[in-house]
């Protein structure tokens, strides 16, 4: 595979020719061979799974097998590496080296993610929670700063956005989900730990007989917000639900939020309103990047469960 390959892979993506996206495409090629140069690496294979820049399988002399991310767009780089240097393995990949100048790392390599071994969602959520009480266990102070409320008013300003388009035929969902925000924003939790911000599982990895977390956002935050991200998957389990029996789709999911808030100790009307808000903020998300029908997927998933 050479650097032109995965430029290639970069430019397929839809944001790519997007204004905000024009000076991450022009400057990746020389991101990456930097990186190449500087480790010493030679790249085996892309992963294009998630919304970002590829991250690339690499082998190197006294390196490998492992795995080269470069910081993109929507990501907090440097801090997704303060976490992981704080975790040192606990729960989390292991960082072999960094360059802050040019935003890349090398990790150790891992197998294969959650999602494609889980024998069903509750075995997945299971892992998932069993997961996160170490990532909360990390010192306060390695956290990026937020208010308490900060989270909640950063997805109703994405909800608000979305309801600017009056035409949306997802209008009552999105209507939903505010109401469920601004009961979050005027209700925040007093419990305030180092979250792993998107605890889901395509970012829960099999290190021999074992998960662990990668792509930690690492913000402040309650810990009901990553039990409700972990919980606000399985579209495709839920639609096929639905289709067989109507309301199985809403009784499967509570079950799973009270299995979860169980498992945790922690409150389930929060997990819930948090996991309906992520539900439907990833689809307004997803749509924007220009992938139009897994955010419509999304949201319609969300109208399942919330109306």
């Amino acid at each position: 595979m050479e650097p032109e390959d995965v430029l290639a892979l970069v430019r397929a993506r839809p944001w790519a020719g997007a204004p905000w996206a024009r000076e991450l495409v022009d400057s990746f090629p020389g991101r990456l061979r930097a990186a190449l140069t500087r480790w010493e690496l030679r790249m085996v294979r892309a992963f294009t799974d998630g919304a970002e820049l590829p991250v690339l399988e690499v082998h190197g002399r006294g390196i490998g097998p492992a795995v080269l991310k470069l910081g993109g767009h929507g990501t907090d780089h440097d801090q997704q590496v303060r976490v992981l240097r704080a975790a040192d393995g606990r729960g989390y990949v292991r960082v072999l080296d960094h360059a802050e100048e040019i935003g890349a790392t090398l990790l150790e390599r891992l197998g294969a993610p959650l999602h494609a071994t889980a024998s069903a969602p509750e075995a997945e959520v299971d892992t998932l929670a069993d997961l996160l009480p170490a990532t909360w266990d990390l010192p306060s102070a390695v956290g990026e700063p937020h208010a308490p409320s900060q989270k909640a008013r950063s997805l109703l300003a994405l909800v608000d956005g979305a309801l600017e388009a009056p035409a949306d035929r997802h209008r009552p969902v999105l209507e939903a989900a505010r109401r469920l925000a601004v009961a979050l924003v005027e209700d925040p939790s007093p419990r305030q730990v180092v979250l792993h911000g998107d605890p889901h599982a395509g970012n829960a990895l099999r290190r021999g007989a074992e998960h662990v977390l990668i792509d930690p956002d690492g913000f402040l935050g309650e810990p009901e917000y990553d039990a409700g991200v972990a919980l606000r998957d399985h579209q495709q389990l839920l639609d096929d639900l639905e289709r067989r029996e109507p309301g199985a789709a809403r009784r499967r999911h509570a079950a799973l939020v009270v299995r979860t808030a169980q498992r945790l100790a922690l409150d389930p009307d929060r997990i819930t309103a948090w996991a309906h808000l992520e539900r439907v903020t990833t689809g307004i998300h997803l749509r924007s990047l220009g992938w139009a029908s897994e955010g419509e997927s999304w949201l319609r998933t969300a109208r399942l469960l919330l109306l």
